[in-house]
């Protein structure tokens, strides 16, 4: 796909490319599947009717990551004026027609003791990140767990770089802080990230 001339891009191929990274976006900014599904549709609805005024001045994935965000950002504002803001937490089993699903992807390359370790850090850093102010959860997730660059997030927030770093460094030290008496009782590899 070409990521910048507005007359080639075809929007199923858009679709196929980016849909899950937009659903991944949008789910850990709200920490709501049935929400984020919904936001997900909204954004790619929304992206449809703008495409042929999409101009090419950013790259399709960061104005579809731009277009994720504000519509998070409208709905949160939305459910706060309704009183409708509830958490929950990402640990919690989704509840479906069938039953109960649990969050979590098996990761076969640890031992059982190490893999439980992981899994309960994971369900930790998820909870604290869920727990961020939004500004600060919005760059956590766009780059350390979607992996933009801080220029690609300045597009999508439309803030400046130094706004970027400045908000990613007071966010992960706010998480450090939080994880702090958890991540002295862990032990293991995965922690070992100089």
């Amino acid at each position: 796909m070409d990521d910048g001339a507005q007359g080639s891009i075809d929007f199923d191929e858009l679709m196929d490319q980016y849909f899950g990274k937009i659903f991944n976006v949008i789910y850990r900014l709200m920490g709501d599947y049935e929400e984020a599904r919904d936001l997900t549709q909204d954004t790619f609805i929304q992206a449809y009717k703008a495409l042929p005024y999409f101009r090419g001045e950013s790259k399709v994935y960061t104005w579809l990551y731009r277009i994720a965000v504000n519509r998070c950002k409208n709905r949160l504002k939305q459910m706060q004026r309704r009183g409708e803001m509830v958490t929950e937490s990402l640990d919690q089993p989704l509840e479906t027609e069938d039953g109960e699903l649990q969050r979590e992807v098996a990761d076969w390359s640890y031992s059982p003791e190490v893999l439980l370790e992981r899994r309960e850090l994971q369900r930790l850093v998820q909870r604290e990140i869920g727990r961020l102010p939004h500004d600060f959860k919005e760059v956590v997730v766009l780059r350390d767990l979607q992996g933009l660059t801080y220029k690609e997030i300045s597009e999508v927030l439309h803030i400046s770089v130094e706004a970027v770093k400045s908000r990613l460094f007071r966010a992960r030290s706010l998480l450090r802080e939080r994880l702090r008496p958890y991540l002295e009782g862990f032990e293991g590899p995965w922690l070992e990230r100089g």
